[in-house]
């Protein structure tokens, strides 16, 4: 299931492959179409922790509000009953439109929330190089990795109300931007490359205005560019944190804890994880570790035939009964994210990433960091590993 959206690029030297209409011409398309799954996947891991209010991603929480049209438009007036209502849901969604875009279209696979880095020595792995604030006022959202060695600043926004380059609040937000500094061991500030990525909603209140998303790539303050292994300790951070949010969700406190705050965990401290196989084509035999949330009435009844776990309906005569959504990652990544956890950042260049797949079901997810969301049916439980 899809969405369109309009497109406005700025400050854009090159156009990315994956925005151009035409591949040999630097311009980009004036429109994107947004898989709702993929968008549900990253608000999900931006917003919620280990169980979100609907983990369907078929049922994504935002989607009753949607009109049935080919665009992405929002019924009435907005979601909420007040303004500040409205103000924080188009914010969450102004969220996972960026981390969408950033990871479908800038190939940017990691997030990790300002607040996780900023105005602290980044552990042992950072060799006494600071994030800083500089002065009052919102920073940007994110720092955000392509790889270890490539790292980005990103701020997100989200609104119903009307959005332009030349405004003076898109002026406000690249100030954001100055507002960090990474210093190096010796006090030096080092620039980093940053996006804004601003989006406006449609409503059917207004329907000569389109949903449109708006992003900008300002530069962070510094005396030049942070590179080479400077990037690698900062990247390796960003991506520790990263996996951090998935090991909470997939129930996994002290790797969590190990992942964020970089101490290394003990070989007699062991995870166990069910292991699970995707049941259908194009994914069919890969294995990831993670479990599920039941629809409704609790745990499904499981029972075991010939070797495999089988889960029951819990009313067969139902047609209406949902049985859960699985949420986990693909199982060789978990296993180079354990080995971080016990050996320290340096093994973050280790950690594979997923190969893309093209959209087959509009309940299914995979992202490139192998983190995947879809109905439970599409998957198998068939084996208890501890790592």
């Amino acid at each position: 299931m899809e969405r369109a959206i309009a497109l406005a690029l700025n400050r854009f030297p090159v156009v990315p492959d994956a925005l151009r209409e035409l591949p040999e011409i630097n311009a980009a398309s004036p429109t994107l179409l947004v898989p709702l799954a993929s968008l549900y996947h990253h608000y999900y891991l931006d917003s919620h922790g280990r169980a979100p209010p609907n983990p369907d991603p078929a049922q994504f929480e935002h989607l009753q509000f949607l009109l049935p049209t080919n665009d992405f438009r929002i019924q009435g007036d907005g979601i909420g009953v007040s303004t500040s209502v409205r103000r924080h849901r188009s914010n969450e969604l102004g969220h996972a439109f960026c981390r969408w875009f950033l990871h479908d279209h800038l190939n940017i696979t990691y997030f990790a929330h300002m607040g996780h880095v900023l105005n602290r020595s980044l552990h042992r792995a950072f060799a006494g190089h600071r994030v800083e604030r500089t002065s009052t006022g919102d920073t940007p959202d994110y720092f955000c990795a392509e790889s270890v060695d490539k790292i980005f600043l990103s701020e997100a926004k989200g609104r119903y109300s009307s959005i332009s380059f030349g405004s003076a609040e898109f002026a406000s937000w690249r100030t954001q931007f100055t507002r960090v500094v990474i210093k190096d061991r010796t006090g030096h500030s080092r620039s980093v490359k940053g996006y804004i990525v601003a989006t406006r909603f449609a409503t059917e209140s207004k329907l000569t205005i389109n949903s449109k998303l708006f992003a900008e790539d300002p530069q962070s303050p510094g005396d030049r560019a942070l590179g080479g292994e400077e990037a690698f300790e900062l990247g390796a951070i960003v991506i520790s944190a990263h996996y951090a949010e998935i090991a909470a969700k997939l129930n996994q406190p002290i790797l969590a804890s190990a992942l964020s705050n970089g101490f290394n965990v003990p070989n007699e401290i062991r995870f166990p994880v069910t292991v699970w196989t995707f049941q259908t084509e194009p994914l069919q035999g890969i294995r990831f570790v993670g479990g599920y949330y039941p629809s409704g009435g609790g745990s499904l009844p499981i029972r075991e035939v010939n070797g495999s776990i089988i889960f029951d309906l819990l009313d067969p005569l139902r047609l209406d009964v949902g049985r859960g959504t699985f949420f986990g990652i693909e199982e060789k990544i978990f296993q180079q994210v354990v080995a971080v956890a016990r050996g320290g950042q340096s093994l973050v260049r280790e950690i594979g990433r997923f190969e893309l797949i093209q959209p087959f079901y509009s309940g299914i997810s995979a992202l490139r960091d192998g983190s995947i969301v879809g109905p439970v049916e599409f998957f198998r439980p068939v084996q208890q590993v501890t790592f």
